[in-house]
């Protein structure tokens, strides 16, 4: 998924859900400051989501991994409104 922090120093920024922490938390990344390889934390409270990320989606919940370039790319094509 595809969401915008709505919440802390981050607010406004976008990234993609990469994983699950808990009840109310989720791991997310955008390839650049926040990669695959160390995810942030954020509260489920804090986002707003603008759907799935495409194809990564799917690679996603079956448990596969998922560039840093993909993505950027990901989240390239959300933000010119493809």
């Amino acid at each position: 998924m595809v969401v915008t922090s709505q919440a802390g120093r981050d607010a406004g920024d976008r990234y993609v859900v990469v994983g699950a922490a808990g009840a109310d938390m989720v791991l997310v990344a955008d390839g650049r400051r926040r990669g695959t390889d160390r995810p942030k934390k954020k509260n489920v409270k804090h986002l707003v989501v603008h759907g799935p990320a495409g194809q990564l989606a799917s690679r996603l919940r079956e448990g596969g991994r998922v560039s840093d370039e993909e993505l950027r790319a990901a989240l390239a094509s959300v933000q010119e409104g493809g």
